[in-house]
């Protein structure tokens, strides 16, 4: 039987079913004869996408389980609901939020073990997280010079992440995706200007003195 033909009755009866946790989906994954086909990076020690990888080292947490249930992957249908997928395990994978955005909502789940195929993996979210700033850091060279210009002060890595984690806690930030890179470039921005006042005014005291 296939995979659709093994689904579809079951939505037809109706009735409520509960939705199976996040836990729960990777452990019928995990013995799952399809695990290469629906969840190739699937390993129940390391919560991450099944169809692209991607993870957070923060999501470790004492028990596999509940790493699982800390994971920011959401539930997605490989059948939809909407075209009488039902609510089991064996119709969910978990994916990270670009993969769910853009993963086929049709009635056939050989689509789904296609487009997962063709899936590019993406890094962790902290290595994403680095690149980005990096990425900020280049259209803020105001910063790049600031920094420079007292990287070699004692303690002034200390002070520098300090500056910045304070600015940050100033900023907003967008629903699913976080800091925006205009906001990470504003940020860095704001920190030059505050670096370079700081070293303006340590100089006109050190002329005073």
């Amino acid at each position: 039987m296939s995979l659709a033909g093994g689904m579809l009755p079951v939505a037809a009866r109706g009735g409520p079913m509960s939705v199976p946790s996040k836990w729960k989906i990777a452990q019928h994954w995990e013995k799952s004869p399809r695990q290469c086909d629906f969840a190739p990076h699937l390993r129940l020690d390391e919560p991450c996408c099944f169809a692209c990888g991607w993870f957070s080292e923060r999501w470790n947490q004492a028990t596999p389980q509940a790493s699982w249930q800390r994971a920011n992957l959401e539930r997605s249908h490989i059948i939809p609901k909407s075209l009488g997928g039902p609510d089991d395990a064996s119709n969910l994978l978990l994916l990270c939020q670009p993969c769910h955005q853009e993963s086929p909502d049709w009635r056939d789940p050989e689509q789904m073990a296609r487009w997962i195929a063709t899936r590019e993996e993406r890094p962790s979210r902290e290595v994403e997280t680095f690149v980005a700033w990096l990425a900020a850091a280049e259209r803020a060279p105001d910063f790049k010079d600031a920094l420079a210009s007292v990287v070699a002060e004692e303690g002034a890595t200390e002070r520098v992440s300090e500056l910045l984690r304070g600015l940050l806690g100033q900023a907003g930030t967008h629903f699913a995706i976080g800091y925006s890179q205009g906001t990470r470039v504003a940020v860095l921005q704001a920190a030059a200007n505050e670096i370079t006042k700081h070293a303006q005014q340590a100089g006109c005291e050190a002329e005073k003195a």
